[in-house]
């Protein structure tokens, strides 16, 4: 039997290019992490979500188990108007709520958003599974290459929604430090 080479050369081609080009998306699909969403800037604390912009409630204090009434850390300026921060911290996690945008939103001035969440301990982890204790390869696999900065041997990592900030201090190559934030546009 006799195969016609010139015949099916055609036909072979455009299999085999086709098998790549679909294998090659495929790759990229794994590669690429996908696009940050509003439940990024969030940890699960005792089977309890807390996420950036979520009410200050006496009930979320008491699942999360720290206390509802934080300590007073001042007045921060975010476009032009001053809001007032307190902290309210356990064992590896701080919580600081605010009265942040309580004028725009058409919220009361006693009404706190969680504005900024601060995880140094194990036991807490992002909707992507990062942790205090995962590599670095972990969080580039999770969110991509973000906005990268050194200094003395520390690397922060940070990613940004809006004026959400999520960051990650790594220090040796693992991540000692996850915070949560928003964007006052102030430069420390």
């Amino acid at each position: 039997m006799t195969i016609n080479v010139k015949k099916h050369t055609p036909t072979f081609l455009c299999s085999a290019l086709m098998f790549i080009c679909l294998s090659s998306n495929v790759v990229l699909a794994r590669v690429s992490p996908p696009v940050l969403t509003k439940q990024d800037f969030s940890v699960k604390v005792k089977g309890q979500s807390v996420a950036l912009g979520d009410r200050w409630t006496p009930d979320i204090a008491r699942k999360i188990d720290v206390p509802l009434e934080g300590h007073f850390v001042g007045e921060v300026p975010f476009e032009g108007t001053n809001y007032k921060f307190y902290q309210h911290q356990n064992d590896g996690l701080e919580i600081f709520t605010s009265n942040l945008w309580w004028d725009k939103a058409e919220r009361s001035v006693d009404d706190y958003i969680v504005s900024q969440i601060t995880v140094t301990a194990e036991g807490f982890a992002t909707p992507r599974g990062v942790h205090v204790g995962s590599t670095i390869t972990a969080v580039n696999n999770a969110y991509g290459d973000g906005q990268v900065e050194n200094d003395s041997g520390e690397q922060l990592i940070s990613y940004e929604l809006g004026k959400k900030l999520l960051s990650f201090e790594v220090t040796d190559s693992k991540v000692v430090k996850i915070t949560m934030n928003y964007d006052n546009g102030a430069s420390e």
